[in-house]
């Protein structure tokens, strides 16, 4: 399951609002206090609220003052990944499509919505809700009805119905049975919300049930405490205890069914002697078994240094960068694991007292995490070299309307001016050769193919009068950079794109006819840039570093054609934006003048750097 969106209403400073998230990284913008660390607080409270361990708690105050209501919403959708199936009925299976609890959209859409009339929240204020897209057939919600009205239903329809399959013990079948009859081509369907504790499951409430596959979601705040027993040294270690207990959450189900079956005996055998004894007492006495305390709690763990400094005297920026090894420990590790959950990391600030250095080295490590398809990165900066090194949909610009109030800025140009006013980005406005490429991975490949000693003697791509650009998914930088010299007729560009499209054909083509001398183009003779790292390369780099036997030998003669990252993301079951990192990105890096030559594209290749140098002079 995915988190695809964020929905607030009245809470804190937001009257309204619904924030579109991306699978991979997020990036909120904003002046301080305008509103970022709410999205992730509330993000916290929906995931985590209910839990004693909870950095965040809904309380009173959060709900919007100039409400007219006071009633409070946090919201979210997800995604249900392919084959993924949430059962909510196990002695008759039906999930949550079958009996029509997905939005408009295929999403689970849930609320959690306060009563905020009182003077303080309790457990009796709060209630969850499905927003479905129901069939209009039905006056009242099927799910929430009991065996009873469901048999008065069926029996208005007995005659038109398959009998084979109905239990009609069963609240599941009959379900199922009346939607069979009932719904057909020309039903129509509304958004209808429904109340999560009226929904008939066979075990626990739906909200628990749906709970179990809900994406893992940590915070990190940017104002944590520095006790060297607190969240910010702790929060990885107990991350990792979670995980590990929940990889054995059936046994741990059994020790305390073990447990109560023994105490209760004992405590029922204590019951009936003190009945002996005083048996008004004694018929006053019931056991109670109450497991409130987490399994996690039980685990505590110290980091320390060999020569007994505690890490609460170490400096906050060494701290931060024990945070930045976990995440990359924890990113290998989960990119080898089938993991149940996906996992959410929110961290504000990241940058906070770091060097510039570290800055680069924290974000290039979140953005390597959030590539791997079992995390999802939410992080807020104030930071400009954070910002640039994303792509540009990533980012995320939270400001004020005329009535001071924190909204979304969803039109791109205006988000994205305002995100590099905001931050204080400049162009550079030496730049005299534009190569335009399709992405950023196609940058990477370039940048590691100038790594070889014969093709950087011809042209040094780090050279300041040449600029490479992503012209689609492009960083905010090269963004702003191509914003400011569209404004320059003299400067030239040369444009390297892949044949695997027709209409990159044509622009191609386009270029080239027009032969003014300032623009030239060309298409990859191979199916796209992918195709020019070798196979056997792509085997061997990925033992080396993902520790995964890939085995291409079956693809070898027809390599030059494939379309490598779908082949990877098929057979290997890895994300496709993934695959496209790592290729280019890590295994590019290992390409020399001989396996180009090998491969039959070196004197392709050498041409596209020819080229260049030949603009540049």
């Amino acid at each position: 399951m995915r988190l695809k969106k964020l929905i607030l209403k009245n809470f804190r400073g937001y009257k309204g609002l619904t924030l579109d998230l991306r699978d991979d990284m997020n990036v909120i913008i904003g002046k301080n206090d305008i509103g970022k660390s709410t999205i992730m607080e509330a993000l916290e409270i929906f995931f985590n609220g209910d839990s004693r361990q909870a950095l965040v708690k809904a309380e009173i105050e959060d709900c919007n003052i100039h409400c007219s209501e006071k009633e409070m919403t946090i919201g979210a959708c997800f995604e249900l990944e392919n084959g993924e199936r949430i059962i909510m009925d196990s002695t008759n299976p039906t999930d949550l499509k079958e009996e029509y609890l997905l939005n408009k959209d295929g999403y689970l859409e849930i609320y959690k919505v306060w009563n905020c009339s009182k003077a303080k929240l309790t457990a009796s204020n709060l209630k969850i809700y499905i927003n479905a897209y129901y069939p209009n057939v039905f006056d009242k919600d099927l799910i929430t009805m009991n065996n009873t009205n469901l048999k008065k239903m069926l029996s208005k329809i007995e005659d038109k119905i398959e009998k084979n399959d109905l239990n009609k013990t069963v609240n599941a079948s009959i379900r199922k049975a009346l939607y069979n009859c009932y719904i057909d081509e020309k039903t129509q369907f509304s958004e209808r919300l429904i109340d999560t504790k009226k929904i008939d499951t066979d075990a626990k409430n739906i909200w628990d049930k749906l709970k179990d596959y809900f994406p893992l979601y940590f915070l990190f705040q940017s104002d944590r405490v520095n006790s060297d027993s607190d969240s910010e040294v702790q929060n990885p270690l107990k991350i990792a205890t979670k995980k590990a207990l929940d990889d054995i959450k059936d046994k741990l189900e059994d020790v305390e069914k073990y447990v109560d079956k023994k105490v209760s005996k004992i405590g029922k055998e204590t019951i009936a002697k003190l009945k002996e004894l005083d048996p008004e007492i004694a018929k006053k006495l019931k056991i109670n078994l109450d497991f409130k305390s987490p399994w996690s709690s039980i685990f505590k763990y110290d980091l320390e240094s060999d020569d007994g400094i505690p890490l609460n005297k170490r400096g906050s920026g060494v701290k931060r960068l024990i945070l930045l090894s976990y995440f990359r420990a924890e990113a290998e590790r989960v990119s080898k694991e089938c993991n149940k959950n996906n996992i959410i990391y929110a961290i504000e600030e990241p940058e906070t007292s770091q060097h510039p250095n570290f800055q680069t080295m924290i974000m290039e490590s979140l953005v390597e995490i959030g590539e791997d398809k079992k995390h999802q990165m939410i992080i807020t900066t104030h930071t400009p070299e954070i910002a640039k090194m994303v792509d540009k949909d990533s980012l995320i610009l939270i400001d004020r309307n005329e009535f001071k109030e924190p909204i979304l800025i969803t039109d791109e140009n205006v988000r994205l001016r305002n995100i590099s006013n905001t931050l204080g980005l400049l162009p550079e406005y030496n730049t005299k050769v534009l190569v335009c490429v399709e992405g950023k991975n196609d940058v990477n490949f370039l940048k590691n193919l100038n790594r070889i000693q014969e093709l950087r003697d011809v042209v040094n791509l780090e050279n300041e009068l040449i600029t490479i650009i992503p012209m689609q998914g492009s960083n905010l930088k090269q963004w702003i950079k191509y914003d400011y010299l569209r404004k320059f007729n003299d400067i030239k560009e040369i444009h390297i794109y892949d044949r695997d499209r027709r209409d990159y054909i044509d622009k191609i083509k386009q270029i080239n006819e027009a032969s003014d001398g300032r623009r030239l183009g060309f298409n990859t003779k191979l199916y796209e840039m992918e195709n020019y790292i070798c196979p056997k390369l792509i085997e061997k780099v990925f033992k080396e570093k993902r520790r995964l036997e890939v085995d291409l030998s079956d693809y070898y003669t027809e390599w030059h054609e494939k379309d490598v990252p779908k082949l990877l993301e098929e057979v290997y079951e890895l994300r496709e934006a993934e695959i496209k990192s790592f290729l280019n990105g890590v295994v590019a890096k290992n390409i020399t003048k001989e396996i180009l030559e090998e491969h039959g594209v070196y004197d392709e290749v050498y041409t596209w750097f020819e080229n260049i140098a030949n603009m540049v002079e």
